[in-house]
């Protein structure tokens, strides 16, 4: 949901922001990287002549705090903005200031203005919704007509941010092993074959192999009866001198049946969704995101019964296939949190250039009075993200 000012509607006047298909995945959602870019038109529909200042597009981000449920007390000075930026898609430069009269009118019918926008090689924290912590990157068309005090604004269009986490530096991966006793007769070796995996894979499962060795003829009364594989995801979410961690049980497998000689081989399906799944996030000011894969048997001594944990390692999930390395000119967001003036550091909007000339994916480029007629069938090759009336 977007805070602070929404401005005004109006009932002369929708917008929609389309994408190329080719910036979409299978769900529909624009998702970008450091360094990507993704492009689209934002489609305007006036039913009469409007007097217009300027139209704008702007893409911000921002990562809020959920005071409230924190039960912490905002402060004054904090500043949950990544970055914005913006461009002028038609209309005066922003600075200039001419009378209303000579303003130039955005005719009825429907306009249509292409637009480019190119991410800095930056890792920013992911898109990212929880009740604690929201981490949004949006879209937003402000018009400013006259006679209105406040912009016309669209509803923003959501742009998922991926970073670039690497899921292991080398190809050659190894298997994990640990040994642990069980009781001074039974000992239980745990191998997993790796502990690395991208999350843009998807149908995954981490093979898990329990290999239990029992002393002949022991007398010590001790039975296992389960066995138990979980992905444990831990959030750390900080914020000046306050924290909160919340763990959660993110995939389980109970096996029931379990000899104390004997092999058990289970795989612990993944979840396919991002939402499920977000990557190992460790570079945030305010939010960890880590992992543990835990095995643990119930051991039966008498007649008591408790729960021995037999393995319990870090699990990266990255967004990079395995032996792929991140990009040497990569830099975390907390490295420029103190100096975001930077260029650099904020992405930016491309001036839109047709392919060829015959080519009319890309729509003509617009002149500084007022936009062309254009006639044009680019967006029945796009799918609308966001509508606003």
């Amino acid at each position: 949901m977007m805070h602070g000012l929404m401005g005004n509607k109006h009932p002369n006047i929708s917008f929609n922001i389309l994408f190329y298909p080719q910036y979409q995945n299978d769900d529909g959602q624009v998702v970008c990287h450091p360094g990507s870019v993704f492009e689209g038109v934002v489609q305007i529909k006036v039913t009469e002549p409007m007097p217009v200042h300027h139209i704008k597009l702007v893409f911000k981000a921002s990562e809020r705090v959920n005071y409230d449920a924190m039960g912490w007390e905002k402060t004054k000075n904090s500043d949950d903005r990544l970055f914005a930026v913006r461009t002028v898609l038609w209309g005066l430069p922003t600075g200039i200031n001419i009378p209303v009269d000579a303003w130039p009118v955005l005719d009825v019918g429907e306009h249509n203005f292409p637009f480019v926008c190119q991410m800095p090689v930056i890792n920013f924290p992911p898109t990212f919704q929880h009740h604690l912590i929201a981490t949004a990157f949006q879209l937003i068309v402000s018009v400013t007509k006259g006679g209105e005090s406040l912009p016309i604004l669209s509803k923003p269009a959501t742009v998922c941010f991926q970073p670039i986490i690497e899921t292991i530096p080398v190809k050659n991966l190894y298997a994990f092993t640990e040994e642990t006793k069980v009781s001074s007769h039974i000992s239980a070796v745990v191998t997993v074959p790796r502990l690395a995996y991208n999350i843009n894979d998807k149908n995954q499962s981490i093979s898990v192999v329990v290999q239990f060795q029992s002393v002949s003829n022991s007398q010590d009364n001790v039975s296992v009866s389960q066995l138990r594989v979980q992905i444990k995801r831990y959030y750390s979410i900080n914020y000046k001198t306050f924290s909160r961690n919340e763990t959660t049980v993110i995939a389980q497998h109970d096996h029931p049946r379990v000899t104390s000689a004997g092999t058990v081989s289970i795989n612990l399906d993944l979840p396919n969704s991002p939402d499920e799944l977000p990557s190992t996030l460790t570079y945030s000011p305010h939010l960890t995101v880590e992992y543990k894969l835990v095995v643990t048997a119930k051991v039966r001594h008498g007649l008591m019964s408790f729960r021995k944990r037999l393995f319990e390692m870090p699990v990266i999930f990255g967004t990079l296939p395995a032996g792929t390395k991140a990009p040497r000119q990569l830099e975390p967001y907390s490295n420029i949190v103190d100096n975001r003036s930077i260029m650099h550091s904020k992405p930016a909007f491309l001036r839109p250039e047709p392919k060829a000339e015959d080519d009319s994916e890309f729509l003509p480029a617009y002149g500084d009075d007022r936009p062309p007629a254009y006639n044009n069938n680019a967006s029945s090759s796009m799918r609308i993200v966001e509508i606003t009336s």
